[in-house]
């Protein structure tokens, strides 16, 4: 068999965002979550299937980030929230497991490292909450987001 061998790439550096501020999301900020989560829904493709209802959206949030079992980790770049990571924690037999909702930066922040720090901070507190396992759902025929 004949394998074609191309020459290898250097990675892209990743451009550094140390001046991201990354914390949990509290019930104060659900309104301010819910938009984003809008802004997040309408570039993928879920909207061409499902219409985004931002009064659901804050109404479920400020009752669940009162709750160990939903957990949004937002990142504000000063006063702008620029990327959420949201995962849920469900007791599946005897321990508990952590499933990933979405992860998501505005355009600016793409080809950067605040997508890895959000989810690491994610993997961080599941882990410390007792989740050995955190799944990763991939949703069919979300496009890229460039």
């Amino acid at each position: 068999m004949n394998i074609a061998v191309t020459e290898l790439k250097k990675p892209k550096r990743t451009v550094r965002t140390p001046h991201i501020n990354i914390r949990v999301a509290e019930a104060s900020d659900a309104a301010v979550v819910a938009r984003f989560l809008g802004l997040f829904f309408g570039m993928s493709q879920w909207a061409n299937h499902l219409e985004y209802d931002e009064e659901k959206a804050r109404s479920y949030l400020a009752y669940t980030l009162n709750t160990p079992h939903a957990m949004y980790v937002i990142a504000f770049d000063k006063d702008e929230i620029v990327g959420v990571c949201s995962y849920h924690v469900f007791n599946v037999f005897t321990d508990p497991l952590a499933v990933m909702d979405e992860t998501f930066t505005i355009p600016r922040y793409r080809r950067t490292d605040l997508g890895r720090r959000l989810v690491a901070m994610a993997l961080t507190l599941a882990k410390v909450d007792g989740c050995g396992v955190m799944n990763f759902p991939i949703c069919s025929g979300m496009k890229e987001q460039n």
